[in-house]
This record gives structure tokens, C-alpha cells and sequence, in this order.
């Protein structure tokens, strides 16, 4: 079941892809995207009233992770037209005002929901069952309407955490156009390369955000990974979907390269000189080192 949800998100990705762009505008038609999500939908509803969810996590694990990959796909789309569209044609002080109003928007939707957010980003379980199980009743959870009206297929949650990931989406950039990355430039960039695979740095990253390690923790996930990217000259394209499968890990530990450097700093505290560093095994599609 899981591996049918997730070829069909890749091919619904890689059918994304293949979409002209508009003119003059190096973007997808949201009219489109949203087409094409209203197939993929159908197509996934059929499939699981044939094959219904094996149990309740296994629903859980759909509304809560799955169904917002999707959705965000279309909602990101949307979003981005809607920023392009409306930026002004004036000099570049001006266009820079706007897009950083655009991220105070985002960062204001957030606040909006603190608390649903912070679920999001820590992965809490406690209110799964209430957040993430068809039927449930939205307008007693204070959450915003889905415009999707088939309650059968959903949950009161899953366009919020759609939101979630297409505006942090957005957000990455918004900041890549406002503070472009200099990645052949900058202290340690030519020399230091990370060698090992992306999901372990973005692993890496929410640790440094979740403890708030940087600035008193008055940083975004976003600044963090756009100066990771630039420390070590490399890409972390669709970092959220990374973080996505960090939360969706099947084990006792989710935080698997984390547990691995705990693992390797007790054993070189126990073994002084003798110890020989050892590398984490790869533990996601990605190939170690590659720049995307």
C-alpha cells in the first residue's frame, strides 16, 4: 500500500514536471496542477475503497504524510503564481520590500497556528486519531476549510499540513531570491564538501533548530538550511519532502544519523586515539554527495 502511494506521488511529481511553462513566467499553471491532483485524488480514493487501510496508523500515515505531499504540490503552485503575478515591475529595493511582506504572510500563517505547526515540526502523535482519521468533525478543531468537500476521503488536518509544506516550500524561495546563495564563494565552501547523504544534513538541521542552537532560536528552518547549503556547496532541493520522510521512518528511532553521531562521539570519548571514525550507512534514496 505504501509503495503504491509512493510511485503514484513520483509520477504525479514527475507529471508536474513535463507541464509547460507559462509565458514570460518560468511556472506551472496552477489550473493544470490542480487538474492534475483532482485525477491523482480520484485515482487514489479508488484504489483504497478496493483496498481499504490495513489499520488506523496505516490511515494515519496517508492523511497526515501522504495526501499533504500531494496537495502541497498544487498549493505551492498556486502560491507562486500568485507572488509572481503580483510583484511589482519597479527597482530592485522595491521588489525586495515585497517579497520580504510576502514571508512576513507566511510567518504570520505559522503564528496562526502555533500550536498545529509546532505538532507539525516536532511530529507530535498525540492527537493523531483526532487530526488524521476521516470523519472526524473540522469545525470543532478551529482549523481552516479544506476545498476539498469529500469528507470520506479526509481528514481534518491534511490541507494544513499541505499548507505547512507548501509555504515552507515558498518560503525557501522567497529567501533564495532575496538573500541568493553564493555557493563558490564564502568561507570553507572550497574546500569542505559534504560527502554523506542530504537527509542526514537536513536531519542536522532541524536538531539545530529544535534545540535553537543559532541567534536564541530566532532563526527559521530555512535560514539554517540555505547556510548549510552554502557552507558546503551543495543543494537541499525539497528539504521539506526530506523532513517528511524523517517523520514517516518505520523504526524505534527516527532520527537515525543523529543516534549514529551520539553512538560516535561516546565511543571516541571511550577510546581516545584508537578511535577510527566509521560512516553512517546511507539511509535514503539520495546519493551521498551528489549536488542537485
Amino acid at each position: 500500500m505504501e509503495n503504491f502511494v509512493q510511485n503514484r506521488y513520483q509520477n504525479f511529481v514527475a507529471r508536474i514536471d513535463e507541464l509547460p511553462d507559462l509565458k514570460n513566467l518560468a511556472l506551472k499553471n496552477p489550473g493544470s496542477v490542480a487538474e492534475l491532483l483532482k485525477r491523482t485524488l480520484t485515482e487514489l480514493k479508488t484504489h483504497f475503497s478496493e483496498n481499504p487501510f490495513a489499520d488506523q496508523s496505516a490511515e494515519i500515515r496517508f492523511f497526515k504524510y501522504e495526501k499533504p505531499g500531494f496537495y502541497s504540490e498544487y498549493i505551492f503552485a498556486l502560491e507562486l503564481f500568485t507572488v509572481e503575478c503580483n510583484k511589482p515591475h519597479a527597482e530592485e529595493l522595491v521588489v525586495k520590500a515585497y517579497y520580504e511582506q510576502e514571508l512576513r504572510f507566511i510567518r504570520r500563517f505559522f503564528d496562526q497556528y502555533r500550536y498545529l505547526y509546532q505538532y507539525y515540526l516536532l511530529d507530535g502523535m498525540e492527537l493523531d486519531v483526532i487530526y488524521f482519521t476521516a470523519g472526524q468533525k473540522q469545525a470543532d478543531l478551529l482549523l481552516p476549510d479544506s476545498p476539498d468537500a469529500d469528507w470520506e476521503f479526509s481528514s481534518p488536518a491534511d490541507f494544513l499540513f499541505a499548507k505547512f509544506l507548501a509555504l515552507e516550500r515558498l518560503q525557501e524561495y522567497l529567501m533564495k531570491m532575496l538573500y541568493p546563495s553564493g555557493l563558490s564563494s564564502g568561507v570553507g565552501s572550497s574546500h569542505l564538501r559534504w560527502t554523506g547523504d542530504k537527509i542526514n544534513l537536513v536531519e542536522l538541521a532541524y536538531g539545530i533548530y529544535n534545540t535553537a542552537q543559532l541567534n536564541d532560536g530566532e532563526v527559521h528552518i530555512t535560514d539554517i538550511i540555505s547556510w548549510l547549503e552554502s557552507s558546503f556547496n551543495l543543494k537541499l532541493s525539497r528539504y521539506f519532502q526530506m523532513y517528511s520522510e524523517i517523520k514517516n521512518r518505520k523504526s524505534v528511532s527516527k532520527t537515525r544519523f543523529l543516534d549514529h553521531m551520539s553512538k560516535m562521539i561516546n565511543l571516541h570519548i571511550e577510546q581516545g586515539d584508537a578511535f577510527v571514525p566509521e560512516k553512517p550507512k546511507v539511509v535514503s534514496g539520495s546519493k551521498p554527495g551528489v549536488k542537485s
